[in-house]
């Protein structure tokens, strides 16, 4: 296993543990996990997808009709945005909190 695909299963387990507690805590989503995408739904249909992108060791986002790239940083530990240098847990607490009509937090 490379360090990529080591580093995005752990990010994507701590994540499933994060909103499953979300979940506990009465917000209304469910999540999938099938293979190493992480589908995240909501009750209107809408859906935030993530996929690891092994060739070019990004992990990749579909959220709110766009596409957004994340690269790990070793410099941070974290995954960002390629575009705006966002963390992986700021953008996906933002774009869950949109979608939920509520604040959340994932860190």
């Amino acid at each position: 296993m490379t360090n990529f695909s080591q580093t995005y299963d752990s990010t994507i387990r701590e994540l499933e543990q994060k909103l499953s507690s979300l979940i506990d805590e009465g917000m209304e989503f469910d999540f999938t996990r099938s293979g190493d995408v992480l589908t995240i739904e909501f009750d209107d249909g809408e859906r935030i997808v993530i996929t690891p992108q092994s060739p070019m060791e990004q992990l990749w986002i579909s959220a709110n009709y766009a596409g957004h790239r994340f690269n790990w940083s070793e410099a941070t530990n974290d995954w960002v945005n390629e575009k705006n240098g966002e963390a992986l847990s700021a953008f996906l607490a933002t774009a869950i909190s949109s979608r939920l009509g509520t604040k959340i937090a994932l860190e």
